[in-house]
């Protein structure tokens, strides 16, 4: 426990003076912000925009700064100085998890003050970006691990979070794209904070994603830490 919290105190001071960090996971909020007040005299704009940005957030977000705050771990040694001292592997990646997870929440919330709600809703909303959240913290974790420094990690991070972020939103205008999202997490939680239905199929997308980044994650530090 006390590793846990070393290592997550450590991401808070680090990502606190990180402002491109900061600016990633208040980007898609401060985008909703300013569409639905620039929009607002037109009915319901918050009932579209809230899921439309809240998708992309969950999707976008965490994987930036996962495979930032990684990679730059790696690059600098400070990721095998950590295991030479003893630090697990599981114990810091779960720390590195839930200090991504929970900045991505707690900026999140935002979206539930732009739109006037019920509370069944709201408990919908939130466990939704949860799952968002852990699934593309993984695949950032993934990448970070993978690439050899931050530039690298940028550049393979960016475009797979905007293809997950964009997919939901390109799916309300094409067909075919829809029928592709809902096979993609970012697709079946776009679905589920439009307010729809939990779908057996929704838990099994989801499910295989998590086992399947979980399983790449591994795989990847063990290779890491032989290298």
């Amino acid at each position: 426990m006390k590793t846990f919290t070393a290592v997550f105190i450590k991401q808070v001071k680090d990502s606190l003076r990180n402002l491109p960090s900061l600016m990633v996971i208040l980007i898609y909020p401060a985008v909703a912000w300013i569409m639905i007040t620039a929009m607002g005299s037109q009915e319901d704009m918050s009932g579209f925009f809230v899921p439309v940005f809240a998708a992309m957030h969950c999707s976008f977000a965490p994987i930036m700064i996962s495979s930032s705050i990684l990679s730059e771990e790696k690059e600098k040694g400070t990721l095998r100085s950590l295991m030479m001292a003893g630090v697990s592997m599981v114990n810091y990646l779960i720390s590195i998890s839930v200090f991504v997870v929970l900045a991505a929440m707690l900026t999140g919330s935002l979206f539930l003050m732009m739109d006037h709600s019920t509370s069944s809703y709201a408990v919908t909303f939130t466990l939704a970006m949860l799952a968002g959240e852990v699934l593309s913290t993984l695949a950032g974790l993934c990448i970070g691990i993978y690439s050899k420094n931050v530039a690298a990690a940028n550049g393979m991070a960016v475009p797979v979070g905007l293809v997950l972020a964009l997919l939901p939103m390109l799916a309300r205008f094409n067909d075919g794209i829809a029928k592709a999202a809902e096979y993609t997490y970012s697709g079946q939680i776009s679905h589920l904070l439009e307010g729809g239905d939990v779908t057996a199929k929704a838990i099994c997308v989801m499910a295989a994603y998590f086992a399947a980044l979980w399983a790449v994650l591994i795989f990847l530090f063990k290779r890491s830490s032989m290298e």
